[in-house]
């Protein structure tokens, strides 16, 4: 089981999440003066008895769970008044999590997120199919010296972005599943090479509540260097666009969420390989 940083957010890592919280509100979610804030009336944290008052805050019903029933656990019905199932509480509990009224998850960052008026946090599972953690994968995929990285564009917001996406119970790894989330989103599926982890993080998003968030893995792939030279990309699944840039070009891109740091990231670790 992958491990997640759980230090208290640096004032940089709050300033560049402020930034992202900007690009929104993600759809269906609410606006920035109806998120939930530290001081709001009834709300209550603490390591046992924490309590979350419903208020304007709160995501309901959200589109991306609509017509689903795939992948969904049992706890998410989106109204309040249901205690999520025990067994469910005794696993988050067990992972050092606070637990609210109805026995929902409490997002570890909670009061410093709530605490910074710039930020707060919507209540609900949002967009997620699970509360608590949910567990993403972002491949950073490049080609050349330079380097070029390997972007997509999403119809939802057009912004660009890494492809990637949440990993399945049936992934064997999350390399392995962002292999699959390359594949599926671009066309590129016989990238060989080697893959390495380069950053396992609680990041916080758009679409982060205080009841589910990311849990995220950025995976840096060293790809067929020939094959992806000789292969055109192709936009696939949720992708309306698909293209190679260099970080220069990157400038001039709206970029979604935290994905133009994790490319700096990664191109750090690739110039550190290639001194």
């Amino acid at each position: 089981m992958l491990m997640f940083m759980r230090e208290r957010i640096t004032r940089k890592e709050l300033d560049s999440i402020a930034d992202i919280i900007k690009q929104g509100p993600y759809e269906g979610y609410p606006e920035h003066r109806n998120r939930l804030f530290l001081g709001a009336v009834g709300l209550h944290l603490a390591k046992v008895g924490s309590n979350i008052p419903d208020g304007p805050w709160h995501v309901a019903n959200h589109i991306n769970r609509q017509g689903k029933t795939n992948g969904l656990d049992p706890e998410v019905p989106d109204s309040g008044v249901s205690m999520v199932d025990p067994k469910l509480v005794a696993r988050w509990r067990s992972a050092g999590l606070s637990i609210d009224q109805y026995g929902r998850p409490i997002h570890p960052d909670a009061e410093q997120l709530l605490a910074d008026p710039r930020i707060g946090l919507p209540t609900g599972a949002g967009f997620f199919y699970r509360y608590g953690p949910n567990e993403t994968v972002d491949p950073v995929t490049y080609r050349g010296k330079l380097p070029e990285f390997l972007l997509i564009r999403r119809e939802k917001g057009r912004r660009w972005a890494l492809p990637g996406g949440f990993v399945d119970r049936t992934d064997k790894s999350t390399q392995k599943a962002a292999l699959r989330e390359l594949g599926e989103e671009t066309g590129l599926t016989e990238v060989g090479g080697v893959d390495e982890v380069i950053l396992n993080k609680r990041s916080v998003g758009l679409r982060d509540t205080i009841h589910a968030w990311t849990e995220n893995t950025v995976v840096l792939i060293h790809g067929n260097q020939e094959y992806l030279y000789d292969t055109e990309p192709v936009a696939q699944d949720d992708a309306i666009d698909v293209g190679w840039f260099t970080r220069e070009e990157m400038d001039s891109l709206e970029m979604f969420d935290a994905h133009a740091q994790y490319i700096e990231k990664a191109y750090d670790e690739i110039h550190r390989k290639h001194r």
